[in-house]
Formats: structure tokens, sequence, C-alpha cells
């Protein structure tokens, strides 16, 4: 029978491990931010292009913007 020896090493994470996992964790939160803003950037445009539509054209949209705000 052959006597081996288990032995055990310790590893240490060195600075740079943990600040590539926490830029890797920046660049996701990143995407995810760009991602919900494409979303509410698109939604915002076909709101706006409905409301021209139904409206009656830009000047439509205008004038009932500033009636609403003046109240009248």
């Amino acid at each position: 029978m052959e006597n081996t020896a288990i032995t055990k090493e310790q590893v240490k994470a060195t600075a740079h491990d943990s600040a590539t996992a926490d830029s890797e964790l920046y660049k996701l939160g990143t995407y995810i931010t760009a991602a919900f803003a494409g979303a509410v950037g698109i939604w915002s445009l076909v709101c706006l292009s409905s409301a021209l539509i139904s409206g009656g054209g830009p000047v439509a949209l205008v004038k009932s913007m500033f009636s609403a705000i003046v109240g009248s």
C-alpha cells in the first residue's frame, strides 16, 4: 500500500478577483437599466404617436395640451 498524504491548499481571494466580480455586476446592472430605459422610450414614442393620430395632428395636440394646463 502506498502512503499518500492529502494536502489542502488555502485559496485567498485577491482584490483583483473581487473587483472583477464587482465590475461584471455593474455591467449587468448597466445593461438592465439601459434595457428598461429603451423600453420606456419606445413606449413614450408609441403613446405620443397615438396622441398625434387620435388628436387630429400636432397643432391640435398642442392646443389640447395648453387648454389642459390652463384649465379651460
